[in-house]
């Protein structure tokens, strides 16, 4: 129920800025977040009644959830954003990611710490004692992520806030989207998902989803979500710590 009720909240926020710009002047970004959202909650619906009559874990329904995926998503969700921005969406995020020198920075630097949270599960994994009935990551090791995660956005928040909005949404379909795949099993990717996150369970996912880690995406970028403007005007005055919420 809360994790509906925020993402209500979210969604019914976003809807009312995207109404408020008439002609279709507003800003791309949140056109982006919107139609991200809206597609993620309609594919989880989908998905959700579809598999809970058919075995999900068989190549024919792994072909069907990798189709729908892609019909829905060009199909629908990109027509109904290039509407609302007036422009191509793969030609305005290419525009958009090559604006400045800055930005090229910073998305090196982000892909280079990703590839770093990558060999950090292989490597624990590689380390997981078979003898182990319950293997588990120490705490240091899952506070890594977060220092990763604080690593991450940091310098968005001190360089480029737009830039950080449009990341954050992007790593948010793909957790969601592998979060997909992991539960339902979805062949080839899914059962290795299961296995490789195992490790870093803890007591605050001992349900069927794994969901710590979007929680922690969702606490450090809804203050730029739902309030883009106050922060990118928040350099000085009394909002100038709204930005940073998330992260402190």
């Amino acid at each position: 129920l809360i994790i509906l009720g925020g993402l209500s909240f979210a969604v019914n926020q976003l809807i009312k800025r995207s109404l408020s710009a008439a002609g279709g002047k507003g800003d791309p970004v949140d056109y982006f977040l919107l139609v991200a959202l809206v597609a993620l909650v309609v594919l989880g619906i989908i998905f959700a009644s579809l598999f809970f009559f058919m075995d999900s874990s068989t190549w024919t329904s792994s072909l069907f959830f990798y189709l729908m995926t892609a019909v829905l998503g060009l199909g629908i969700f990109m027509p109904w954003l290039q509407y609302l921005i007036k422009r191509h969406p793969l030609f305005w995020l290419v525009e958009f990611l090559i604006q400045s020198k800055t930005r090229l920075y910073l998305l090196a630097f982000w892909t280079f710490l990703a590839l770093t949270a990558c060999v950090v599960v292989l490597y624990q994994n590689s380390k997981r004692s078979t003898n182990s009935k319950k293997p588990q990551a120490s705490t240091i090791t899952r506070k890594y992520f977060h220092f990763l995660a604080v690593a991450t956005y940091i310098p968005g928040l001190i360089y480029d806030r737009p830039l950080l909005f449009v990341a954050a949404v992007v790593c948010l379909v793909a957790f969601v989207l592998l979060e997909y795949v992991r539960y339902f099993r979805i062949k080839p990717l899914g059962q290795t998902l299961r296995t490789l996150l195992t490790l870093f369970l803890d007591e605050r996912d001992s349900g069927p989803l794994i969901l710590t880690h979007i929680y922690l995406l969702l606490g450090m970028s809804l203050p730029i979500w739902l309030f883009p403007r106050l922060c990118a005007a928040s350099l000085s005055g009394p909002s100038t710590l709204l930005p940073y919420s998330g992260v402190l």
